[in-house]
C-alpha cells in the first residue's frame, strides 16, 4: 500500500485539510501507525506556524513484503513541511 498527501497555503487551512487527507487513508499495519505518528507530528509543527505564513507540506508513504518471508515488512517514509518566505501580496 502507498499514500501521499500535499497541501500549500496559511496553516490553519493546512492543518485542516491534511487532517481529512490523513483520516480517509486506511493502511495495514504497522503502516497505519507510521501514518498516523506523521500526522501528528506535522500538526504539530504546523501547530506553532505563524497564521500569517504560507507553508507546503508533502508527505508520503509506502508499504511492501521484500520476498516470500511473512512478517517481514519494508517501509519507506518521506516528509517535508516547507516554510515559504518572501512571498508577496
Amino acid at each position: 500500500m502507498s499514500w501521499s498527501v500535499t497541501a500549500f497555503g496559511k496553516p490553519a487551512a493546512v492543518r485542516s485539510k491534511l487532517a481529512g487527507d490523513f483520516a480517509r487513508i486506511k493502511c495495514s499495519e504497522p503502516e497505519e501507525t507510521i501514518k498516523t505518528k506523521v500526522a501528528e507530528a506535522i500538526d504539530a509543527g504546523l501547530s506553532v506556524m505563524p497564521a500569517t505564513d504560507v507553508v507546503r507540506v508533502e508527505a508520503s508513504g509506502s508499504q511492501y513484503q521484500p520476498g516470500n518471508t511473512p512478517g517481514e515488512l519494508r517501509n519507506q517514509l518521506a516528509v517535508k513541511i516547507e516554510p515559504i518566505t518572501g512571498f508577496l501580496e
